[in-house]
């Protein structure tokens, strides 16, 4: 019995794995760019550039790093997109909720549903082969846009990240929470950073804070009243002087997130602390955090079980 017990522990160590992760530190400084093509240089100044999966080989994620960039991979995990390559692999009758206000071709989606979460996965495996080093899962809170039509609740995007999470984490992609403030302190250990829109602007700089104060980044943009327009003066020192947003890598964009920006200073916060709740060490913008996977816990089990037998 011992020695089944030793082999059945070894064949669980051999399958333990030790993945490390991006463990970015509040006042990162950034590049968000959704409507165009990335460029394939680290622009300069930026730490961190965010962009869309589908539209940007693989070859262009590759060269951003090379050239010094952290890689943040944006896609929708909580909206469906006709347009997306994986559109067909939707069920239109049980995984969509309610079109998105003011989003043609987006509908909700039912974050509960099986088949959204294996679409999830293989985006996720999507952003691994591409060597992205975190993830920019958006529209996550159809708690606040009537649950989606779905009856979609807080408690439900919780699950949903802690899903999302655990899943980017195993395949060493750090995972970002957009927007959901409401839900920050039930999932700040499990998120690495925050990518919020327009704080400021609905006065809810507060809800994301947290971020800060563990020493993750909060990668915020300021919108631009309208769209291709350049704010006048009043309006950056407005919007880069909030006492509000003190210690976020905050970003004044265009609606289109094209590659446009005017780029705030960043002041540190001066309750941030020196490393974050997840990571026992402190980490910088270049750091990796490394990530047990359960069957080290398993293993640990199995060897005390076989001490007492």
């Amino acid at each position: 019995m011992r020695n089944f017990i030793t082999a059945a522990a070894f064949i669980i160590a051999v399958d333990a794995t030790n993945v490390s992760y991006w463990q970015p530190t509040a006042g990162t400084p950034w590049q968000i760019i959704l409507s165009q093509n990335l460029p394939t240089q680290c622009p300069n100044g930026v730490k961190a550039i965010d962009g869309d999966l589908e539209a940007n080989e693989a070859s262009t994620w590759s060269s951003l790093k090379a050239s010094g960039c952290k890689t943040i991979c944006y896609f929708s995990a909580g909206s469906y997109e006709n347009w997306r390559q994986d559109a067909d692999q939707f069920n239109n009758s049980t995984d969509l909720g309610a079109p998105l206000d003011g989003w043609p071709g987006e509908w909700w989606l039912n974050t509960k549903s099986s088949n959204v979460r294996r679409i999830m996965q293989q985006r996720l495996d999507t952003a691994a082969k591409k060597g992205c080093d975190g993830v920019d899962p958006d529209n996550i809170d159809a708690y606040e846009n009537d649950g989606g039509g779905l009856g979609l609740t807080q408690d439900d995007a919780i699950d949903y990240i802690n899903f999302l999470s655990g899943e980017a984490h195993k395949r060493g992609l750090a995972m970002g929470l957009k927007n959901g403030g409401a839900i920050v302190s039930s999932v700040l250990n499990v998120t690495d950073y925050e990518v919020n829109e327009q704080c400021q602007d609905y006065d809810e700089c507060d809800t994301v804070r947290p971020f800060i104060n563990a020493n993750k980044p909060v990668f915020g943009i300021e919108y631009t009243k309208k769209e291709s327009t350049i704010p006048d003066q009043e309006t950056i020192d407005k919007i880069c002087d909030n006492d509000s947003a003190e210690g976020f890598s905050t970003l004044i964009k265009h609606m289109n997130l094209n590659d446009w920006k005017i780029s705030c200073n960043i002041t540190a916060a001066a309750n941030s602390t020196s490393s974050s709740p997840a990571a026992t060490q402190t980490a910088d913008s270049g750091a990796c955090v490394p990530h047990m996977a359960a069957g080290v816990l398993v293993l640990w089990f199995a060897g005390v079980f076989a001490f007492l037998m």
